[in-house]
């Protein structure tokens, strides 16, 4: 199959999102334009005064602060464009991982039908209940004799992506176990992929999600410059991710290769 116009569902969600960390991108490097005086005869603050002045009068209660001062504005958006980045990869890599299940789902794909790695997969899912302390051993029999009897009756499994992605914590290697898991190769070479920077993306993350690091410290880490390769080397990188899914689909290799 062509792959070219071949669409999972979630394309133009991504684009959509990947326009939208590409524009704070631009913004921020326009601030440090403005941060370095090389603005033109553009002044930030002769720019910011007349536009406080319009929000003061369409806020009757007043601005919360004084007009921020253009480094800190300029060091918050480039924080805040490692979140979003981290976003799309989470989403895509979410969206793609749902993709298969769904086709499982369209296919009436059974226990027999798909392969070795899907099968331990939904019997992992399924016995997670027993990872709860409390859990006795009639749950165990239970849940045990439910994957049985669907087996053997051929029902349809049913996976989401809720059960197999563990939110927060996706970086260049957990995704590539993630895919593994599912019986699929990802070309990474092919896309320029880089392990550290998927891992500095996550981190950096989840210190900002947590609180351990403020937004300015964080975004004094890292130029504009860096952020627009950055974005463009996960574009690469999410892009190939998503040629391999569908080169799996495709190839049926979801399927089992022999009745068990």
């Amino acid at each position: 199959m062509d792959t070219s116009n071949y669409v999972l569902g979630y394309e133009q969600l991504y684009q959509e999102r990947l326009d939208e960390t590409k524009s704070m991108i631009t913004l921020a490097t326009l601030l440090d334009f403005f941060d370095q005086g090389i603005g033109n005869g553009v002044d930030y603050q002769f720019v910011m005064n007349k536009a406080r002045v319009i929000a003061e009068s369409a806020n009757h209660g007043g601005l919360p602060s004084d007009t921020p001062d253009v480094t800190l504005v300029a060091s918050v958006i480039r924080s805040n464009v490692k979140i979003m980045i981290y976003n799309i990869i989470e989403f895509s890599v979410t969206s793609l991982i749902q993709a298969i299940y769904d086709r499982l789902d369209d296919e009436s794909c059974s226990y027999v039908d798909v392969s070795a790695k899907l099968r331990i997969l939904w019997h992992h899912t399924r016995m997670r209940k027993l990872r709860d302390p409390n859990a006795s051993n009639e749950t165990a029999e239970r849940i045990s004799k439910e994957l049985l009897d669907e087996a053997i009756a051929n029902v349809t499994i049913h996976i989401s992506s809720r059960q197999t992605l563990i939110g927060g914590n996706l970086d260049g290697e957990e995704i590539f176990k993630l895919f593994d898991k599912h019986g699929i190769s990802i070309h990474a070479a092919k896309s320029g992929f880089r392990s550290s920077e998927l891992k500095d993306i996550r981190d950096r993350r989840n210190d900002l999600a947590h609180g351990a690091v403020s937004f300015v410290d964080a975004g004094n880490q890292v130029t504009t410059a860096e952020l627009a390769e950055l974005i463009n080397n996960v574009d690469s990188f999410l892009t190939q991710l998503r040629l391999d899914v569908m080169s799996y689909l495709d190839s049926g290799a979801y399927r089992a290769s022999e009745a068990v």
